[in-house]
């Protein structure tokens, strides 16, 4: 008798079910125009971020893209040139990522000017040594670090990394091969890390110290941006150790330590003042993008 078994619920960046004996990551995500990115933006890059986006959370618990479902839904208005850009961008970018839109569907609205809106679904299985990394799972005296470089992912006239980060799968996988049972809890870093840090720390029952000093900002970005801006896609984890220097050529910083559970969630230390950085981040639901 068919059915499937919830094996990792809500609450994370994927669910993971087993379906006909096998693990499968599943997960969902959307893209806003005005929100997601900014009006003259190429549409095939819209494609991209979208699924990107998807991919990213794939990375965050360590698997390996199968293959992606999009629907868009476009205002009254809109150009059939427009759903011809985003169909290529997601040829392009399912290569890419060796993750193909294998289907989806298109709609309108009833309104001319209304926002583009698209959205995309992802399948997965986990990585080669079978571990699926979740949010939960840092313990007092971990380490949280970082992959690459944080801030300024949104640049003048939304241009920017948001549009063309390479999300962060083959570092996971190899994360996963050098570290073992030291990765404890991992997430991509879409809202700020700060707020992706409280998730880990929520998740895990521990609370969170960030050194601002030790943030790997991107060029010309200040410790705020990167530890509250968005839109970076790298991976923060919590290990147990020392991590590696880099994993896949990819930079590898410690930020950070785990500690009892006591408030704020989050802390960040800035020339020795502490200050609560729990809500220091762009939540995707709010109306307002963090600056």
């Amino acid at each position: 008798m068919g059915g499937v078994r919830v094996l990792v619920p809500p609450g994370d960046d994927m669910a993971l079910v087993e379906l006909a004996g096998r693990r499968v990551l599943c997960a969902a995500d959307q893209v806003i125009e005005h929100r997601h990115w900014d009006a003259g933006t190429p549409l095939e890059l819209v494609a991209r971020k979208a699924l990107a986006r998807n991919v990213s959370d794939i990375a965050a618990m360590a698997g390996v893209p199968s293959c992606a479902l999009a629907t868009a839904a476009f205002a009254a208005d809109a150009r059939e040139a427009d759903a011809e850009a985003i169909a290529e961008g997601f040829r392009r970018a399912g290569r890419e990522f060796r993750c193909p839109v294998v289907g989806g569907d298109v709609g309108m609205h009833a309104a001319a000017g209304a926002p583009l809106v698209i959205s995309v679904s992802v399948l997965a299985e986990p990585g080669p040594s079978g571990r699926v990394v979740t949010r939960a799972g840092a313990h007092p005296g971990d380490l949280l670090c970082v992959t690459g470089r944080l801030g300024n992912a949104w640049g003048a006239a939304g241009t920017g990394r948001h549009l063309s980060f390479v999300p962060r799968t083959a570092e996971a996988l190899e994360l996963v091969r050098i570290l073992g049972d030291r990765l404890h809890a991992m997430i991509d870093i879409s809202d700020g890390l700060a707020v992706d840090a409280r998730h880990l720390a929520q998740s895990s029952g521990c609370s969170v110290e960030v050194d601002a000093a030790a943030l790997p900002c991107a060029q010309g970005a200040a410790w705020q941006s990167a530890l509250g801006a968005g839109e970076d896609y790298e991976l923060a984890f919590a290990c147990e150790g020392m991590p590696p220097a880099e994993a896949c050529g990819t930079p590898v910083t410690v930020v950070g330590r785990f500690i009892d559970r006591q408030p704020p969630w989050v802390t960040a230390i800035v020339d020795g003042t502490r200050l609560d950085a729990g809500n220091l981040g762009w939540e995707h639901g709010l109306p307002e993008r963090a600056p």
